[in-house]
């Protein structure tokens, strides 16, 4: 790399795209960081933006007078499954053959593929944010089999997450939530990807049943659960994953009732109040919306 710096005005000026791979509760930070340092037509894609990450950063910019009008994207997910084991040791368990980017507004993705294409082929151009959004794996794949084992990651007990964690019963549960999130993209006139065709499509695995198909997926083998309720799989995918969907939902007319039965258990395991501090659809400038006028934000 050219330069390594913890100083974000020398890593953003001149950078023809800025690449956001924080944990996604940390975005309106970032857009209030980067600001001063944008400038028109510049992209920056947030990797991955979770539900609404482009719509909040879009939101800070706005509130906050930004002068400049840089291309904002957002990708369904990450790229690579890996995590970081230590200081120095990062352990990368895969990296997914298909990945769904979106700009704010949809008009800009045949350009910001035009520049990102050629050094990631995975990416595949969606309509708008709303199909990456709302596309968002994370918020089933993650809080829920932590809440799920909350005993063992208590107890200090070592288990592979996807492997030992997510057992059948756990992903008949994750499969009800998934139908809820399905339920909001419906309501929106979206035909969003089940869980389990995207975990196919992005790993190349075999058809059968969501437990199934997740024990026979080798990108997953290995994975260490969280140590401590203190982790992004509970609060980054809580806050940006389950909150947005279940408030959209309630925008919508849409019952999440297992969405935000697992919002109400993460807060009390947290001590958080994620439904105050989560992106709901307020703070994503979508509430008191119709469908219509939410496509019309976003097109």
């Amino acid at each position: 790399p050219e330069v390594i710096t913890t100083d974000i005005k020398k890593a953003a000026e001149g950078a023809d795209v800025i690449m956001v791979v924080t944990t996604t509760d940390a975005h309106a930070d970032v857009a209030s960081s980067l600001m001063p340092y944008l400038r028109d037509g510049q992209i920056v894609v947030l990797k991955p933006g979770q539900t609404g990450g482009a719509l909040e950063f879009s939101n800070v910019l706005k509130e906050n007078n930004c002068k400049a009008k840089p291309i904002i994207a957002e990708t369904q997910d990450l790229l690579y499954g890996g995590r970081t084991n230590s200081v120095g040791d990062v352990f990368v368990s895969g990296i997914k053959r298909v990945m769904g980017i979106a700009t704010l507004p949809g008009k800009d993705i045949d350009h910001v593929l035009e520049v990102l294409g050629s050094i990631f082929p995975q990416f595949k151009a969606m309509p708008n944010v709303l199909y990456t959004s709302l596309d968002n794996m994370g918020s089933i794949l993650h809080p829920i089999p932590t809440l799920l084992n909350i005993n063992k990651i208590d107890l200090g007990q070592p288990f592979e997450y996807y492997m030992e964690g997510i057992t059948p019963s756990v992903a008949n549960i994750m499969v009800e939530a998934d139908k809820e999130r399905l339920a909001v993209g419906k309501a929106l006139g979206i035909e969003l990807t089940s869980i389990s065709d995207w975990l196919k499509a992005s790993y190349g695995l075999e058809d059968g049943s969501l437990y199934e198909i997740l024990q026979s997926n080798k990108a997953y083998v290995g994975v260490k659960p969280p140590q401590n309720t203190n982790h992004r799989f509970l609060y980054e995918d809580t806050l940006s994953g389950i909150v947005p969907l279940a408030s959209l939902g309630a925008e919508l007319g849409i019952k999440t009732p297992v969405l935000d039965a697992f919002i109400n258990i993460a807060s009390i395991v947290s001590g958080r109040d994620y439904r105050k501090e989560g992106r709901t659809a307020e703070k994503l400038g979508l509430a008191g919306k119709t469908a219509e006028e939410i496509h019309k934000i976003v097109s």
